[in-house]
């Protein structure tokens, strides 16, 4: 006798209950709440990139100079928008400079060191400078880059703090008295 099919559970035909459908769309809420704020420096202008680069990389000089003991230098030639970093070894007149990073590295295109001021040096807007780091803090530091011209530039300013190496970026020109 054939019997109905009616009212019995089948496999094939079965899809999601709105209990699961609901826990789904919770879990994937959760993710995008975590990933989305990761995703926006990748969306950033490319003038806050650098910024971001350079302040990494003074806190870390910073943090390295402490640690080892060691006297490092940030250099930044002005003219090619490149930076790079060293390590002073020895004392006196037996100073050697020795660069640490395996590749100078450049600006992007379109950003450029307007200026750089130090203590050593004071505001130089061309040619090669250099601030150093020593396990004690470091020389003051101000730097301000540029992104393109007229009504379309941008002016960026980072300062670091010369006892924490804590560098505090601004969306404008800042000058030292600021």
């Amino acid at each position: 006798m054939p019997t109905s099919k009616a009212g019995t559970w089948n496999k094939k035909n079965s899809g999601f209950t709105l209990f699961e459908l609901i826990v789904t769309m919770m879990v994937m809420g959760m993710a995008a709440l975590l990933v989305i704020p990761r995703i926006d420096p990748f969306s950033a202008g490319e003038i806050k990139r650098t910024t971001r680069r350079l302040a990494g990389l003074i806190s870390h000089l910073t943090q390295e100079s402490a640690s080892t003991k060691e006297v490092y230098r940030l250099y930044f030639n002005l003219d090619s928008g490149q930076y790079w970093t060293a390590v002073v070894v020895g004392t006196g007149d037996r100073v050697t400079v020795k660069e640490i990073m395996q590749k100078r590295q450049q600006l992007p295109d379109g950003i450029r060191f307007e200026d750089i001021i130090t203590a050593q040096h004071d505001m130089v807007n061309e040619g090669e400078i250099f601030t150093q780091f020593y396990p004690i803090g470091i020389e003051a530091l101000t730097i301000h880059l540029k992104e393109g011209e007229g009504e379309n530039e941008q002016h960026w300013t980072l300062k670091a703090n010369p006892l924490t190496g804590r560098v505090r970026v601004f969306d404008s020109y800042v000058t030292q008295s600021q």
